[in-house]
């Protein structure tokens, strides 16, 4: 892992997206030391080795937290018009971030949580509207929204929709006590149109991200801590599904990272996840990263030069290569070739006549 900062003035970062392995946008919300000129879109052509920053035209930097690139001209961008709850917000760009549209977002949005396009005609989101948190499909690439259903009521704290097929997963966390939560999943077998509850185990942590290497088989990773109001320092927590994401119980792997923010699976056997590495006394959090080659069954922690900040979201272009996002630092992840298992030669003996 090699990271680097992002353009100078550039805020926090809190999603990126790539079309392809050289071309990925990552968003975020504004320094609040930054007055004009607030950076909170940058990009990359040569596979993160430099971004730069992306101006926006519109009269108020919005608060992005998500952002999907279906092609290398075509991004959207999701947020609000200020961090927490104000009115949602939609930006899209047709020409790789050359300039970004304003759009209107579904009816009622005060918060666009999160996004992800299969393509320009297929993008889904999840919105928040003070009092439901639901999704929302458009086909036009953002110029008209159809609601869809409610997730769960009670499910906070979300930080990420994944969808595989028509299976979709959102994470986050039901509120306990004050301050405190449990970890909790929602799942969609109809492409987001409808949403249940997943069966969780009782005492989990906050959970940040969840995907599914396979169809039958899904991961979801957080923390330990239950704390919601703070970051804590704790374990990395993993579940695991074997039935497409419906049940889901701890996974027998322990995780070499804390505080987990993100996983990807760009094979069905590779996957990267980002998060924090706690040190020193008092601790101090710095960005870390783990690697799979066994579809998420073992993790492993990747040597890594010093990151600053928590990692907290991560894209993965190609199979061996994935970028990693968290305040403002970008950070560019090798992963080890998948393996590739050659069946011994079996010799038959004649059949005896």
């Amino acid at each position: 892992m090699q990271g680097a900062p992002a353009p100078a003035g550039t805020g926090s970062l809190t999603d990126v997206s790539c079309a392809d392995a050289r071309h990925c946008w990552a968003v975020g919300v504004a320094d609040p030391d930054v007055t004009s000129n607030a950076i909170v879109i940058v990009a990359t052509t040569d596979g993160g080795a430099t971004w730069k920053n992306q101006p926006l035209t519109s009269a108020a930097t919005p608060a992005l937290t998500g952002v999907s690139c279906p092609t290398v001209s075509d991004c959207m961008a999701v947020g609000s018009t200020a961090q927490g709850l104000g009115a949602g917000v939609v930006l899209t760009t047709h020409n790789g971030g050359a300039s970004w549209s304003t759009l209107t977002p579904p009816a009622g949005a005060f918060q666009m949580i999160a996004v992800q396009c299969t393509s320009a005609a297929d993008c889904r989101a999840i919105v928040n509207d003070g009092t439901f948190t639901w999704s929302a499909l458009t086909t036009t690439f953002g110029r008209t929204w159809q609601r869809q259903g409610n997730l769960p009521t009670g499910l906070e704290g979300i930080d990420s929709l994944d969808c595989t097929g028509t299976t979709c997963l959102v994470v986050g966390y039901s509120p306990t006590t004050a301050g405190h939560g449990q970890g909790s999943i929602a799942i969609s077998t109809d492409g987001a149109a409808t949403w249940a509850a997943a069966d969780v185990p009782t005492g989990m942590g906050v959970l940040h991200w969840a995907t599914c290497p396979t169809p039958a088989h899904c991961l979801a990773v957080g923390t330990t801590s239950s704390t919601v109001s703070d970051v804590i320092p704790a374990q990395g927590q993993v579940l695991a599904s074997l039935d497409a994401g419906h049940t889901w119980a701890v996974a027998p792997t322990s995780s070499p990272i804390q505080n987990i923010y993100g996983i990807v699976c760009p094979t069905t056997t590779t996957c990267a996840m980002v998060g924090t590495k706690w040190v020193g006394t008092p601790v101090i959090g710095s960005g870390a990263v783990a690697q799979s080659i066994d579809g998420g069954v073992h993790f492993v922690a990747a040597k890594a030069a010093y990151i600053p900040l928590s990692l907290t979201a991560l894209a993965c272009p190609a199979s061996t290569s994935c970028i990693a996002v968290g305040g403002d630092t970008v950070a560019r992840i090798t992963l080890p070739a998948p393996k590739v298992t050659v069946a011994p030669e079996r010799h038959r003996r004649a059949p005896i006549r």
